[in-house]
């Protein structure tokens, strides 16, 4: 059956079950359950505040609570880095299913991103809680700001979606793949504004290279859709900061091209994929 967004439409219940079936796997022979969807953030967080804060004492230069400012960006990396992970063994995984059920295959990465954000949101409420708890010095008392995250919620789903149907394809096709892609995820979160604000890499490139160049290669930078979607988080959650407008202009045309463009490699190799399998 061919991967359409009109066959997506009509198999839209195959699609819940599989994310549900996703969700419920991913729980099997755990004492905790659903409770890691909650521990997992938090124990990333502590990891990372320890090797940072604790081991170089780095991470406090307007950044506080640190400890929050490292798990917005560790919840909203997981997310993607995990959902494109899975996604380069998933059609080989399920290889016994494609070939015996007729149905459209782009359902099986989309459930994965569908499933892993729900994880995702989970960790967002510790956030949130958190946030309460231990509020940022330097908020801005504008709490209307936390509406802002629903969006970047969304242009993060299109762009980890994308991402996926593209790399489900390759992994099945190209099996050495995985192990590269493994590492350029790694890279790509200290690449990333993960450990770091986004003004670090601005002051560094303005006094390092000759102007205009350093504020040419920053807006580079920049276009790095999670180097927008970490720092817009911790704009609406922690600091009450409203997302700039060309931060949504920009994240709204990478959303949408990385969407359109995973879906058109996966149209393309569908019917090559099932027979290579």
């Amino acid at each position: 059956m061919i991967s359409s967004l009109t066959n997506i439409v009509a198999r839209r219940d195959l699609l819940k079950e599989l994310v549900v079936s996703e969700l419920r796997r991913s729980v099997v022979g755990s004492k905790l359950g659903w409770a890691w969807w909650f521990f997992d953030p938090v124990l990333m967080m502590l990891i990372y505040w320890g090797i940072v804060a604790g081991l170089f004492g780095r991470g406090a230069e307007g950044y506080e609570p640190y400890p929050l400012f490292l798990f917005c960006a560790l919840v909203t990396w997981k997310h993607f880095a995990t959902a494109v992970g899975r996604s380069l063994t998933l059609l080989r995984t399920n290889e016994r299913l494609i070939k015996s059920v007729a149905f459209p295959t782009i359902v099986l990465p989309l459930s994965l991103v569908f499933s892993g954000f729900i994880y995702f949101l989970a960790g967002f409420v510790m956030l949130l809680v958190a946030t309460l708890i231990w509020p940022s010095p330097h908020h801005s008392g504008a709490y209307w700001t936390v509406l802002q995250m629903f969006p970047l919620m969304v242009f993060q789903l299109a762009i980890t979606a994308g991402v996926c149907l593209a790399m489900s394809c390759y992994g099945a096709l190209l099996q050495d793949l995985r192990l590269f892609v493994t590492h350029v995820l790694r890279v790509g979160f200290y690449v990333s504004p993960g450990l770091y604000g986004i003004d670090v890499i601005q002051r560094k490139l303005e006094s390092a290279v000759q102007a205009p160049w350093g504020s040419v290669l920053y807006g580079v930078y920049m276009a790095n859709p999670f180097a927008l979607l970490i720092s817009g988080y911790r704009n609406a959650v922690l600091f009450g900061a409203a997302v700039p407008w060309h931060w949504w202009l920009a994240l709204a045309v990478e959303a949408t091209l990385v969407l359109w463009l995973g879906y058109r490699i996966y149209q393309h190799h569908d019917r090559r994929v099932i027979k290579f399998l």
